[in-house]
């Protein structure tokens, strides 16, 4: 098994140095969430002494948001920039890892001249018009890279918050397309949308022809006791399951944080809001459980009276 590359404390400028001539690294960012394209960014950095705009800059994972909106319009004064992306529709076509090539390849077309050569994060090699070295944590190795990797994951953070505004029920405006809890809830309370990938998991489950179509649950408030006859549980992630009585409508959430299992419980307003830690099962909101199993909730609901 190969070593880890050793990672210099911050990325340089030394590949590209190395290789000589217009060298751009190249990022992607968008890879994993549930909804929204995936956007890829080429940047061609001068090859001299380190810009001083650009001390600190490393992979956009490890900064603040702020730090990555100062240095996208640091990288865009002093360096050439492409961008690319590629849709929701070509994702679930292509699949992922392909979508991810091709967004990568028009971020290179679209730096308006053609590179000598190409630094690409990770282990994949899209298909360009100059050579390609694909760099294993390129982002923390390589100063073009990590620049790439905050002018995707700056432009893509803020196409999501303009979505949001129009999908309020996804939290968009926070999560920007991963799967967070609200991001989950929202999917089985209002379906998905044009901008979520139909071949990612658990919405190719949930709402393929034979799945448990989400129109069978109930999302409004519940007056009354709950029917725990036949109380289920729903995956929606290892350590998410949403909590529906036997009518369908939904009590709460069992979820695992620092390996303890809590049941959360949800409530409905009159407009058919949710609140958090409302609802006919607020008296156990907080609640720890053993498991994420039906029967554990079901104790749990049993040891007082609605």
């Amino acid at each position: 098994m190969p070593a880890a590359p050793t990672l210099p404390a911050w990325p340089t400028l030394t590949h590209e140095r190395e290789l000589g001539g217009a060298v751009c690294g190249v990022d992607e960012a968008g890879c994993a969430p549930l909804a929204g394209p995936v956007v890829a960014a080429a940047v061609i950095l001068p090859t001299g002494t380190k810009p001083r705009q650009l001390r600190g800059l490393t992979d956009s994972k490890l900064l603040t948001a702020a730090r990555r909106e100062h240095y996208f319009e640091a990288i865009h004064c002093i360096g050439e920039v492409g961008v690319g992306m590629a849709t929701v529709e070509e994702i679930d076509r292509l699949n992922i890892f392909q979508a991810d090539l091709l967004a990568m390849q028009r971020a290179v077309e679209a730096l308006g001249r053609r590179p000598d050569h190409a630094l690409v994060d990770g282990r994949g090699r899209p298909q360009l018009a100059c050579p390609v070295t694909p760099l294993v944590k390129g982002d923390r190795r390589s100063l073009s890279i990590a620049a790439a990797s905050v002018i995707a994951k700056v432009g893509r953070d803020r196409l999501m918050r303009e979505l949001a505004a129009a999908f309020p029920a996804f939290g968009w405006e926070s999560n920007v397309g991963y799967g967070t809890e609200i991001h989950y809830l929202g999917l089985l309370r209002k379906g998905p949308t044009a901008h979520h990938r139909r071949s990612f998991e658990p919405i190719k489950s949930l709402f393929s022809p034979d799945g448990p179509n989400a129109g069978r649950f109930r999302f409004r408030r519940l007056r009354g006791r709950p029917d725990l006859a036949r109380l289920e549980l729903l995956e929606l992630r290892r350590d998410l399951h949403a909590v529906f009585d036997g009518d369908g409508h939904h009590l709460g959430i069992v979820r695992n944080r620092r390996g303890g299992w809590t049941f959360q419980s949800i409530g409905y307003d009159e407009q058919s809001e949710p609140v958090g830690g409302g609802g006919p099962c607020a008296a156990w909101h907080n609640t720890g459980l053993p498991g994420p199993q039906p029967a554990f909730v079901l104790q749990l609901l049993a040891t007082r009276s609605f």
